[in-house]
Order: structure tokens, then sequence, then C-alpha cells
């Protein structure tokens, strides 16, 4: 009986043993798969900033939002940073942004390279890197078009709420999608409330 339990106790020992390298090689295995999938988040370095965008100041924004008789154009400047938390390498193909008015409606913004020189995509983006973005977001409202530098700036500030809610929709390889979400704070956007400099400070 003592060399039976003996081989008992073995075959057991065994048996746990081969458990537990296929519990570890499962849990290695996990851990490397959550690493590789892709996983891209953006995420705000300096706010919002706008204005109320004139004609001639950007005549291919302008024409790209194509504001109706009683619409304006509001520009808004935004600094991205786009984070690669995969241990692989991928490649941002374009991206969405979203911002809510104090209308309470989501607007699409129109998209563009803060540089007018530079290509916003592609963008390769090494493992566990970031990189920067610099966008020109601009949309149509109902308004008219007048005032001078401060006017124009504190426009756009109005027609943003104190906190402005931000949704960037990332596009990757193989069809892949990333959605970011946030709460500008609206520390850049001039108001007609404040006194000047007050954003600034």
């Amino acid at each position: 009986m003592p060399w039976n339990d003996m081989g008992m106790a073995r075959e057991s020992l065994s048996l746990m043993a081969s458990f537990f390298a296929v519990a570890s090689t499962f849990y290695f295995w996990l851990v490397r798969a959550n690493r590789e999938r892709a996983k891209l988040v953006a995420c705000t370095v300096t706010g919002l900033r706008g204005t109320m965008l004139m004609a001639m100041e950007d005549t291919a924004t302008y024409r790209r939002v194509a504001p109706g008789e009683n619409e304006i154009v509001l520009k808004y400047w935004l600094n991205l940073a786009i984070v690669n938390n995969s241990s692989l390498p991928n490649a941002l193909l374009g991206i969405k942004v979203w911002v809510k008015f104090t209308d309470g409606r989501w607007h699409a913004m129109d998209v563009a390279s803060a540089d007018p020189e530079a290509d916003l995509f592609p963008q390769n983006i090494d493992p566990l890197t970031t990189a920067g973005m610099k966008l020109a977001l601009a949309t149509k409202c109902e308004g008219s078009i007048g005032g001078g530098f401060r006017e124009r700036e504190c426009a756009a500030g109005d027609a943003l709420p104190e906190l402005v809610p931000v949704r960037v929709e990332l596009e990757a390889l193989q069809g892949q999608t990333f959605v970011s979400e946030w709460l500008d704070e609206g520390r850049l956007l001039l108001r007609t409330t404040e006194q000047p400099g007050l954003a600034a400070a």
C-alpha cells in the first residue's frame, strides 16, 4: 500500500506540474496578446483655442465648410498626442473630430493640419510611443460676420459651453477605429464676459 500511495502522489504531483505549466503558458500568452493588441489613444495637449474665420484668411477651409447666407465659420486649433499603447507599430490613416456646442448639438468638424504645408496622414507610430498632431478644426453656425480680433475670438469661445465635450475617432490599419472622449476646460478660449488676458492666465 505505501508504494501505491507514493505512486499516486507522484502522479498527482506530475499532473499538478503539468497543469501549472499549461496555466503559466496560457497566462503569458494572454499577457503577450494583450500587449500586442492595437491600442491608439488621443489625448489633448494644449486645449482648444479659436476664432471666427474670415474668408480671405483661409479660403480652402472656408470653401470646404461652405457657410450659408446667415452663417459664420468658426475655426479652432487643437494639439493632440496620439499614444500607441501596443508593443507593435501601427499607422494612423484618418481622424474624425466632434465638438459639442452650446446649442447642445455635436458638430462634425472639418479637420485639417494646422500647418498648411504638412500632411496629416499616413502617420506611422512606433510601439509604446507617442506622436504629436496639430489640428485645425472648423464648422459653421448661425451668426453675423464682424468685429475685431478679440470680438471674433470671443465669438468662437461663446459658441462653446464652459466645459467642452470633445470626441475623437482614430482610423488605423485593417479598418480599426479607436474613440477617445474628454472635457476641454476651455482655458485658452476667450469669452465676452472675460476681461482681456484672463483666458491666458
